[in-house]
């Protein structure tokens, strides 16, 4: 009998996954692999990740390995979706008793551990946390059969304490295995057959950017990088960052609108963070349909119903009385306080019920523009529109029928209670909003998330955990793309995505050469990190490869009286080097003079709702020093174009203008000349007052990378 057979013939897995599967088990055969050097298994958020390790641990069990330990994130959640998970792929060998599964916390009695049950296939589940990690211990302990078997450990959501470093002095260069990891590494020591070590994430900073001789407990030197790395290529329906996110900026896509800018003063009442009250005041809950302060959690509600209803009108079967009712899901994670998500509640109870008290006619003028507005993108895929009479009625019966089930999930207990049986969040309503921080992150599976409303707005981003946060990723088809939406502060849209390309840059590098270094170099300044402090001794990074833009958003003119003087200045530089095609070539030094100058033409206030957004030129000029010492020149091309007149912001005022530049002429002939330099595109705007601006004109530049550059990821350490 076959367990991978049974399993990849049940799941009717592709060729390319049993590929990747079948790589990763003959690496396992072929290396030594331990917590210090581990084979690792690097998927995308949501992308499957699961599906092929127990794929791997299915191929295992035909090789010869006995007992398989998965090691889970510290979530009870997490720990009953594996089981249920591994009871599911695996029923037949279960049932046939040729498998055995636990959750090692709840086996009490180790006499359940016979010869008999020993001689076929174990999976133990183990919860990362010290309780789990001793009982793993006393098994193995009192249990002497099991230290002679061949084990696989699978660590999924590896970044999470197992590889790990906490501070302490005693030790060289100040950091310690931090106790989980030490409690591993020990448990393999012990261990007498045969032993691999596999691990599984969608998140490796904290694998790969580890610190160079590092010495760990006195003696051993942590590597760069794992023995192994073997990349999952996500299934057809992924959606990732390269959707909301590179796509965003073509107006072809659906993706052009699915942000939708939010206000940080916004963020800040919805979080009881107002100068004015710690708690949302009675008037304003009596009036959330007008007053200003909810006005982008009431505009996403209300998008949410009627993005939900025209997918609801569009799946009805009426064929099938039993096909399975289309359901959505919108999800508020803005804070990890109970009080507040206790506060949000009743905020949204009260949009929900202002809402069906309403007049038919005065619903339908309240839904007349979101429905405008989600149209824009279902006209990209469909020409089968529902009426807005046809969406009015289906919304006004979910009001009048209770149809919308608002949930608190801020605890693992109230997570593991919502799971079905396909380890799922469950989605009971045909509408359900999730309010909740923490337990609404890695790990928990949201179908048909149609609306996602993100308000965490922290001083340091740290890259692992906020990519957790994004279960929007995942599997979603073009229909639910074309009504789904995203809500936050434009420093959080840009500081995902600026981790997106760090993300794609990293992944880039490995699947070109598994084995090579990553590139750094020192930066200070920004606000990124690639993962926790008590995980790697690392902080800011940056990355870019060829053709990479950077350019300032957000942004603001100073008044034509301040910046008239400054804008003739840069005339004065630029003129001169023009030839009649207006393109020219200058120098790093010349580069950071006109860079600062237009720096000084920007205004960040909160007025203009882009306090934060400040460019970084140091680190762009970083960028292009780098780049030039690589092109092995010392020149920068210049294009440059005047009388433009790009709006301050797109889609109606949801988001801040991200490409000034004309994708279908100034892009390619800058990439023309970008052939062995960088190219500053310096675009000279007109600053009208109708777009957003206030009278003067302005430069707003784009710096292109050269071609042929590789990719380049950065840390300050």
């Amino acid at each position: 009998m076959s367990f991978y057979n049974y399993i990849t013939e049940k799941r009717q897995d592709s060729k390319d996954l049993k590929l990747v599967m079948e790589a990763v088990v003959s690496d396992l055969q072929k290396y030594k692999t331990d917590e210090i050097s581990p084979g690792i298994l690097l998927g995308l958020i949501q992308s499957g990740k699961t599906r092929a390790f127990l794929g791997v641990m299915a191929k295992c069990f035909d090789d010869g390995y006995d007992v398989t330990v998965v090691l889970t994130k510290n979530s009870v959640a997490l720990v009953e979706q594996t089981i249920k998970r591994l009871k599911s792929e695996f029923e037949l060998p279960i049932n046939s008793k040729k498998l055995y599964v636990w959750d090692i916390i709840k086996l009490q009695n180790l006499d359940q551990l016979t010869g008999y049950i020993l001689e076929n296939k174990v999976i133990f589940v183990v919860k990362k946390e010290m309780k789990n990690m001793d009982k793993l211990h006393e098994i193995f302990k009192e249990v002497p059969q099991l230290k002679n078997k061949s084990v696989l450990i699978i660590d999924d959501e590896a970044d999470q304490a197992s590889v790990s470093f906490t501070s302490d002095k005693t030790k060289i260069d100040g950091v310690d295995f931090a106790k989980i990891a030490r409690s591993l590494s020990s448990f393999r020591i012990n261990l007498k057959g045969r032993n691999s070590f596999l691990q599984v994430t969608a998140t490796p900073y904290s694998l790969y950017l580890q610190p160079e001789d590092l010495e760990l407990n006195g003696d051993e030197t942590a590597p760069n990088r794992p023995v192994f790395t073997h990349l999952l290529e996500p299934h057809n329906l992924y959606i990732g960052g390269e959707y909301y996110f590179e796509n965003a900026t073509n107006p072809d896509s659906t993706s052009y609108y699915v942000y939708n800018r939010v206000a940080n003063d916004q963020i800040d009442y919805l979080n009881g963070k107002s100068k004015s009250t710690t708690t949302y005041n009675k008037k304003s809950l009596n009036n959330v349909l007008t007053t200003p302060n909810f006005k982008s959690i009431r505009d996403a509600v209300i998008n949410y119903l009627v993005g939900g209803s025209i997918r609801q009108i569009q799946e009805e079967d009426h064929l099938n009385p039993w096909a399975e009712a289309y359901h959505s899901a919108f999800v508020l994670h803005t804070s990890v306080t109970k009080a507040i998500h206790s506060q949000q509640k009743d905020l949204v109870i009260q949009i929900i019920h202002q809402l069906n008290e309403l007049s038919k006619l005065d619903l339908i003028n309240i839904l007349k523009s979101p429905y405008n507005y989600i149209k824009k993108s279902l006209e990209l895929i469909t020409t089968e529109i529902p009426s807005l009479d046809r969406v009015m009625e289906q919304t006004k019966a979910a009001l009048e029928n209770e149809y919308i089930g608002i949930t608190v999930v801020n605890s693992e207990n109230q997570v593991a209670e919502l799971l079905g049986e396909d380890g799922q969040l469950r989605l009971d309503n045909p509408f359900n909003i999730f309010i909740g921080g923490q337990t609404l992150d890695r790990g928990i599976t949201i179908d048909h998330l149609i609306g996602f409303y993100y308000g965490r707005n922290p001083i340091n981003f740290q890259m692992d955990t906020v990519l957790q946060h994004s279960r929007m990723y995942g599997s979603r088809s073009k229909e639910d793309l074309a009504v789904t939406r995203f809500y936050t502060s434009y420093r959080v849209y840009d500081a995902m995505r600026n981790m997106h390309f760090f993300d794609q840059n990293l992944r880039e590098n490995i699947e070109s050469n598994p084995q090579s270094t990553v590139r750094f170099i020192a930066k200070q300044g920004t606000t990124i990190k690639p993962c926790g402090p008590n995980k790697i001794k690392a902080s800011s990074i940056i990355s870019f490869k060829e053709f990479s833009r950077f350019l300032p958003t957000g942004f603001q003119t100073r008044s034509k009286t301040n910046i008239q003087k400054i804008i003739n200045d840069i005339d004065k530089i630029i003129h001169p080097l023009l030839s009649e095609n207006q393109v020219a070539f200058l120098n790093l030094k010349t580069l950071r003079i006109i860079l600062e100058k237009i720096c000084e033409s920007f205004t960040y206030e909160p007025q203009f709702d882009n306090v934060g957004l400040s460019w970084d030129i140091n680190m762009v000029l970083n960028a292009v020093e780098l780049a030039l010492r690589h092109k092995k020149t010392d020149q920068i091309g210049l294009y440059y174009r005047e009388g433009r007149e790009t709006s301050r912001t797109k889609n109606g005022g949801l988001s801040f203008t991200d490409a000034p530049d004309d994708g279908k002429t100034d892009l390619p002939q800058s990439k023309l000349l970008a052939h062995n330099n960088p190219v500053l595109m310096l675009l000279k705007q007109t600053g009208l007052e109708k777009n957003g601006w206030r009278g003067a004109e302005f430069y707003w530049p784009v710096i292109i990378m050269p071609a042929n550059m590789p990719n380049f990821v950065y840390s300050e350490d």
